[in-house]
């Protein structure tokens, strides 16, 4: 009698515990992605495909860069998608600078985003102008200014089409470089006057940030002369 009674326990103890909470039902496992999680496109006008792997329902929107990037086969800037599928896209001519936009796919919980990079046919270089080349040297890889050991002010041109508001300047020395800023792509700053007996190179840079949330940056070097009224 004792062994019936122990089996019919422990039968009831197995219904509890699969009835329990710490054992739910089985739920499927959310599949959604992108194979490509960055596209670059041309500066002239085109269209692209991106795949998604998805074992759901899915939609797709375009989040930014609405004005310029558009679905394929239509003009909404959302629309829903089902299982491994294509996504088709086409996007306009951009005669300025680069430019980035955002193509969200959700489903349930779970999120991917593809970047969208387009070129431009504005010119993002940042250098040193020709007739400014006279004050530097590269000897070093680095654009390096000769500075005589009393300092002063000094200004240098830029070849570039960003916008002077754009541009920022930086010394890790602001005790040596002051006075700094940019206008019409011209460079002024202040350099303080040498008092050691070596001489000094200090840094300077000059940066933005592009249609591509990307940091461009111009780096220089200002080299200057000892004092020479100190002696050993």
């Amino acid at each position: 009698m004792k062994k019936i009674y122990v089996l019919i326990l422990a039968a009831a103890t197995f219904v509890v515990s699969c009835s329990s909470p710490y054992y739910p039902e089985y739920v499927p496992i959310v599949s959604l992605g992108i194979y490509a999680n960055e596209v670059v496109c041309e500066s002239t006008e085109g269209n692209f495909a991106v795949s998604v792997v998805s074992n759901v329902d899915y939609t797709a929107s375009i989040v930014s860069g609405q004005e310029w990037l558009s679905f394929a086969d239509t003009d909404v800037t959302s629309r829903p998608g089902s299982g491994n599928s294509v996504l088709k896209f086409k996007y306009l001519q951009n005669n300025n600078d680069k430019r980035a936009a955002q193509v969200v796919v959700a489903a349930e919980t779970r999120t991917d985003t593809v970047v969208i990079k387009q070129k431009g046919r504005f010119d993002e270089a940042l250098e040193i102008h020709e007739t400014s080349k006279h004050l530097f040297s590269e000897e070093t890889g680095v654009p390096r200014m000769e500075v005589d050991w009393t300092g002063g002010d000094y200004s240098f041109r830029l070849r570039t089409d960003v916008l002077s508001s754009q541009l920022k300047a930086w010394t890790p020395d602001p005790s040596v470089i002051t006075n700094f800023h940019i206008e019409n792509n011209v460079v002024t700053l202040t350099v303080s006057q040498n008092n050691q007996l070596q001489p000094r190179i200090v840094n300077f840079q000059i940066s933005y940030i592009d249609g591509w949330n990307e940091q461009q940056v111009l780096k220089l070097s200002i080299r200057q002369a000892s004092d020479p009224r100190q002696t050993i």
